[in-house]
């Protein structure tokens, strides 16, 4: 008998602990919720909206995608911070989210605890282009002709952006005097690039293809490792002057720290088997973006690597949101 009531005991001792897998298998039985903080038709919405539609196919549950810009992703957040960490609720977020205390020193929150970074969607390749008043057709050929004209002007989407970031490690590691003008988004700084009032400007590679091959910009080069499947002609800044530079961007799909561990690895497996299917292989694509596939150790620790290469970046530079 005594053996028999130590049994049971045991049995009810293990009780939580078996309870928290048939939890994850149960994960979701209701309707999930992403928070996009930024506005319909951006790429980050377009990413967002492209993979929920086939995840929400494979987990059985609608997914409710909400637009929540305004103050540089701030609202966003901060209601996925009022949520319940149940998995339930996410946001999209990007390669740089862990600095936004940086960038932002009022921030209400702590993005680099208070945020998990779970799964990327699609990176970002970005250019350098250049108008056409602009006596360079390389980097190489760029690099001579702003180190004879120093303090020369470069556009981006904005301010405290990962086009920003990319300008100042530029200038950084090819010793430039570079001129930062922070633009509201991408096509006002490419549309004065094209009309001859901003020399250069550092952009998302789908905006500016279309305007290379009519020839109204160059596009000198990408700023990631390799080529982009997506215009691989066009070589990166490392290969053509720039050794070892890599501004490589991407999107990704974050919770509320404390979400269940299980949790967390059911949305990792299964927005990575949505960014192997066909249809949304070929819609990002076509978008500018291309598909990104690592395992959860592989994530977390190029996120570790992006924060250290940024952060003495931003904090040498004082990098601000609305600087």
């Amino acid at each position: 008998m005594v053996k028999r009531r130590t049994f049971i005991k045991s049995l009810a001792a293990l009780g939580p602990v078996t309870a928290r897998p048939a939890f994850a298998q149960e994960y979701p039985s209701r309707p999930l919720r992403l928070l996009v903080p930024y506005t319909a038709g951006g790429g980050t919405d377009l990413a967002a909206r492209v993979v929920m539609r086939k995840l929400s196919e494979q987990l059985g549950q609608p997914i409710i995608v909400e637009n929540k810009p305004g103050a540089g992703a701030v609202l966003a957040y901060a209601e996925l911070l009022r949520s319940k960490s149940d998995g339930y609720t996410l946001t999209t977020g990007s390669s740089i989210t862990s600095l936004l205390n940086l960038l932002n020193s009022k921030l209400p929150f702590d993005a680099a605890t208070d945020l998990l970074q779970v799964v990327p969607l699609a990176s970002v390749p970005i250019v350098l282009i250049a108008g056409n008043k602009v006596p360079a057709k390389n980097i190489a050929e760029l690099i001579s002709h702003v180190k004879q004209n120093p303090g020369m002007n470069y556009g981006t989407p904005g301010p405290a952006t990962p086009h920003h970031l990319a300008g100042v490690l530029l200038a950084s590691m090819a010793g430039l005097q570079m001129t930062h003008v922070g633009y509201r988004g991408t096509a006002p700084a490419v549309q004065d690039v094209i009309g001859g009032h901003l020399p250069l400007a550092i952009v998302g590679l789908s905006t500016a293809i279309q305007f290379a091959r009519s020839g109204q910009l160059k596009v000198l080069g990408v700023g990631s490792v390799k080529r982009s499947e997506l215009a691989p002609g066009i070589p990166t800044l490392a290969e053509d002057g720039v050794k070892g530079y890599d501004a490589s961007y991407w999107y990704d799909i974050c919770v509320a720290k404390g979400v269940p561990k299980a949790v967390v690895g059911r949305l990792h497996t299964e927005v990575t088997k949505s960014l192997q299917d066909t249809e949304v292989r070929t819609a990002l694509t076509a978008a500018g973006l291309e598909p990104m596939a690592v395992t959860q150790d592989e994530y977390q620790r190029m996120l570790q690597a992006e924060r250290a290469k940024w952060e003495p970046i931003v904090r040498a530079n004082h990098i601000q949101i609305g600087s």
